[in-house]
């Protein structure tokens, strides 16, 4: 016999049973018949134990890699949208759901990157802000070698944004380094450097610095003009017209140094000429008319001796030297009595000087006039 509450075998005499204390009751023994007949169906409850709880393991396990799936794919949504801090929020939580799990693993090392370079551009930023562009330009480099190891659409999206960042650091240097600069040479660079970015404020600098070159180019050129210096006026103004060939003023300006340089060619054609002409004259005066006789004189002294004195003046526009006086002595009668040369002195006559000359003709005992007859020179 055998308790009918928990298996345990009876004996005859047993009213309870020892084991769990049950009443015992009235059961049929089942005979060795009965036990082999059912015999077979406990590898069968084990298999379907043993199964049972191997699907709910792997059932387990399915619903584990599902949410870790869930979340990566929401941790690369947010990474490709710049959300950087809730996409590696969900690269751990992928991680920790699935231990084995490479990709987290590499994409929560990227979005750590990408954290680090984000908050390098920002203090570039806040070194722009405060002028100070040689650190933001450092701060620029470092978050480009943070990131320079990767590749795809979020490393794509953030070396843009350092791209973006560098751009904007650059134009607001030449945007500092426009002030107080008045100089065709000094804003020309700047306006090369503002050309290269493509962003709507690189734009605007590089229209202001055209402007400014233009308007600098054109007082320039009108100052050279006053100056007579046509050559350097046109340069000037085709400076201008390079950065801004449909500059009105500039073109009009463009004109009138042409017009008032053929017109002071042709005037200084004629004074050339004028001049070549006066300096002929002159040379012609300097040649045969070059000295002036102010006095001529003679007088006889006590022993008889006829003095002849005279003073003469250059009218040269150069140096005259080695001058010689020819004159005549003639009588009453105007009759040549005697003919003579003197030197003058001093030796060396300058445009307006005078020089002297006297010379003594012994033991004339008359009265003499003198005639002036040459004078020669040579030009020094």
């Amino acid at each position: 016999m055998f308790c009918s509450n928990c298996g345990n075998e009876l004996h005859t005499y047993d009213q309870y049973c020892e084991t769990c204390g049950a009443k015992r009751l009235e059961t049929v023994e089942p005979t060795r018949k009965d036990i082999k007949r059912w015999h077979w169906l406990t590898p069968l409850i084990a298999f379907v134990i043993t199964a049972i709880c191997l699907s709910g393991y792997f059932y387990s396990e399915h619903n584990k890699t599902n949410a870790a799936m869930e979340s990566f794919k929401k941790g690369e949504t947010a990474a490709l949208e710049s959300e950087y801090k809730e996409a590696r929020k969900h690269f751990e939580e992928a991680f920790t759901l699935r231990s084995e799990f490479p990709a987290a693993i590499e994409n929560k090392k990227l979005v750590n990157s990408a954290i680090e370079a984000k908050e390098r551009l920002h203090i570039a930023r806040k070194h722009q802000e405060e002028q100070e562009f040689n650190k933001s330009f450092e701060q620029i480099e470092k978050a480009t070698e943070i990131v320079s190891g990767y590749s795809g659409k979020v490393a794509d999206t953030i070396q843009l944004d350092i791209k973006n960042t560098r751009m904007h650091v650059n134009v607001a240097e030449i945007r500092y380094e426009m002030n107080g600069k008045t100089k065709l040479e000094e804003l020309e660079p700047l306006l090369i450097k503002a050309e290269k970015f493509d962003i709507e404020e690189a734009e605007e600098i590089a229209e202001d610095l055209r402007n400014r070159i233009a308007n600098i180019a054109y007082a320039q050129a009108n100052e050279l003009l006053t100056d007579h210096q046509f050559s350097a006026a046109l340069a000037s103004v085709k400076k201008g017209l390079y950065h801004e060939p449909k500059n009105e003023k500039l073109i009009n300006l463009k004109s009138t140094i042409q017009n008032e340089q053929a017109a002071f060619e042709k005037a200084e054609e004629h004074r050339l000429e004028q001049a070549l002409i006066a300096a002929a004259e002159e040379k012609e005066r300097n040649i045969n008319d070059a000295l002036e006789v102010i006095s001529l004189k003679t007088s006889l002294n006590e022993l008889g001796d006829l003095v002849v004195k005279g003073t003469v003046k250059s009218k040269a526009t150069v140096p005259i030297n080695s001058i010689r006086v020819s004159y005549s002595l003639v009588d009453k009668k105007k009759k040549v009595f005697d003919e003579n040369e003197v030197y003058i002195y001093p030796d060396i006559l300058y445009p307006g000087e005078k020089g002297t000359f006297e010379y003594t003709h012994f033991m004339i005992d008359k009265k003499l006039d003198v005639k002036f007859n040459q004078a020669n020179w040579y030009l020094k």
